[in-house]
């Protein structure tokens, strides 16, 4: 027979699948209708998530008034649209971002002034020098706001220049300032080098500006930088370096003393002013020719008369003359060496955080540490935090008894905390001990009774064989397709004892066909095999 097709096979299947699921068990029912369920849930969340689009950014870092007119074109001209990152950031549609910001651009938006140096593009030609400044200097600002809104942890910046005007004396000049507001994102917090990074950011951008004439502070009104601006405070950098050199001298001397024998304390006095010395050193160079040698000579000769006493000669003394020829002379000579000089110019600048001076303090358990020598643990303390006896840098050693009550009341309560930990350890495993072991009994009593239930069961049907009319009912073997169903009591004979007999085997047999039908079928399927062959 021809198969059907179309809507009548799928009438057809739909009935057959009725017809079987009918015939299923609650638990089968339960699996293909959850199946179903699923099947639906998930192809509806499956449309949905294809019917919706993928969006990219429109714009970022809009401000408010950029935003708000962008969504109001958006909405007019029925795009979807989405808001991010507090509302300045604009996400559309992916496949409408370009036609998107090509229209946008026709309306002048977004008009954020911001951006660029756009006030400074703006001026006309009769702007004065005076605008011009200030607009340079805003946008100025502006690029530098968003520089810094770039660093990480950092939502906005608000940056604002001081620029004075350029005086002819440099000693009048007054310096160029610059302050920072920054808001940071919900539970960012900046780190010293990230506000040194903000500061040189600022100090970088700006013709003449020292990074001490900017200052950073947050929304909260805390100032993150000062005169040691991207670093810790003196007393925080202070306190660093004396818990730092404590603790490597404290390591080396728990390695020779053992480990809770001795302590050290290290206490330094850091200067942090920024100093700049310069020394200029001249030298002349040994066996070097003059760059410039220069020789100027002067000779006057003469004739005299008879009364005549001579010419003046240096200094206004007059020289003899001579008197045998009556003449007189004069001579000068004079020289001048430019000699080649070294010059050597240097220039030097403390960083801030130099050790003045610096004390060490040792002490050691006598009682754990008796024979140690004081002056050779002195000698090795001294070389191994580098003190400077010249500069005032002390050591002191002593070897004092240390109170262990304290360290003895703690090792106690450890360890009767630890005794305790165990003992509610075993508690437990014994609870879980005694748990699994009563399951195991209730799972044996389960398996034996079971068992002896069965074995029961067949020796019935061993002892009391019955033929197969003994079981059927009028329809045949219909009592084994519906277990469910109490045959019809039948009624037992008046007098004879062997149909008594036998209605009481068909009772057993027929209630034992309601308890277990899938055995008693497979028996009867063995029986009438039996009888075939």
């Amino acid at each position: 027979m021809a198969k059907s097709k179309g809507p009548a096979a799928i009438v057809d299947g739909a009935k057959r699948f009725g017809e079987g699921f009918k015939d299923f068990s609650a638990g089968q029912k339960a699996v293909v209708i959850a199946v179903l369920v699923a099947l639906v849930a998930g192809g509806v969340f499956f449309s949905r998530w294809a019917a919706t689009p993928s969006y990219a950014p429109l714009f970022s870092n809009l401000s408010g008034q950029d935003a708000s007119a962008i969504v109001e074109q958006l909405q007019a001209e029925g795009v979807e649209y989405e808001l991010a990152d507090g509302g300045t950031t604009v996400l559309v549609p992916q496949d409408v971002v370009y036609d998107q910001r090509l229209a946008m651009s026709g309306e002048g938006l977004p008009a954020d002034t911001d951006s660029g140096f756009s006030l400074l593009e703006q001026s006309g030609v009769t702007t004065s020098e005076f605008v011009q400044q200030k607009a340079y200097q805003q946008d100025l600002a502006n690029e530098l706001q968003k520089t810094i809104t770039s660093i990480d942890g950092i939502e906005t910046a608000k940056v604002n220049l001081a620029i004075p005007e350029k005086d002819v004396f440099l000693d009048e000049q007054d310096p160029t300032t610059a302050s920072v507001l920054v808001k940071l994102r919900p539970g960012a917090e900046l780190s010293d080098d990230q506000v040194t990074s903000v500061v040189n950011l600022v100090a970088g951008g700006v013709e003449g500006m020292d990074p001490k004439n900017v200052s950073v502070v947050d929304a909260e009104g805390n100032t993150l930088s000062g005169e040691d601006s991207g670093g810790s405070t003196q007393q925080a950098r202070t306190g660093d370096y004396n818990s730092a050199q404590s603790q490597n001298l404290q390591a080396m001397l728990e390695g020779v003393l053992g480990k809770g024998n001795v302590k050290a304390t290290v206490n330094a006095t850091l200067n942090f002013d920024d100093t700049t010395s310069n020394s200029v050193e001249y030298t002349q160079p040994q066996e070097v020719d003059p760059l410039v040698s220069s020789t100027d000579t002067e000779t006057y000769t003469g004739a005299g008369a008879g009364a005549a006493t001579g010419v003046l000669g240096p200094d206004n003394i007059q020289v003899p003359a001579d008197e045998a020829n009556g003449t007189s002379g004069y001579e000068k000579r004079s020289e001048t060496l430019n000699n080649s000089i070294n010059r050597i110019e240097t220039t030097t600048r403390q960083a801030p955080g130099k050790v003045e001076r610096q004390s060490v303090a040792v002490v050691i358990d006598a009682g754990a540490a008796g024979t140690a020598d004081v002056n050779a643990i002195t000698q090795l303390v001294t070389q191994a935090a580098g003190l400077d006896p010249a500069r005032g840098d002390t050591v002191n050693v002593q070897k004092i008894p240390f109170d262990t009550s304290a360290a003895d009341d703690a090792a106690a309560a450890l360890e009767e905390q630890q005794a305790a930990e165990e003992r509610d350890a075993l508690v437990g495993y014994a609870k879980t001990a005694a748990l699994a072991l009563l399951v195991l009994v209730m799972l044996v009593v389960v398996l034996l009774a079971f068992r002896r239930r069965k074995v029961e069961k067949v020796d019935v049907l061993d002892v009391a064989p019955i033929a197969l009319g003994d079981i059927t009912a009028d329809d045949g073997l219909k009592v084994l397709d519906a277990p469910a169903e109490r045959p019809v009591a039948i009624e037992a004979a008046p007098v004879d004892p062997a149909l008594e007999a036998a209605a009481a085997r068909r009772t057993e047999v027929v209630e034992l066909v309601s308890r277990q039908p899938e055995e008693v079928a497979e028996l009867l399927r063995g029986w009438l095999a039996d009888r075939r062959s």
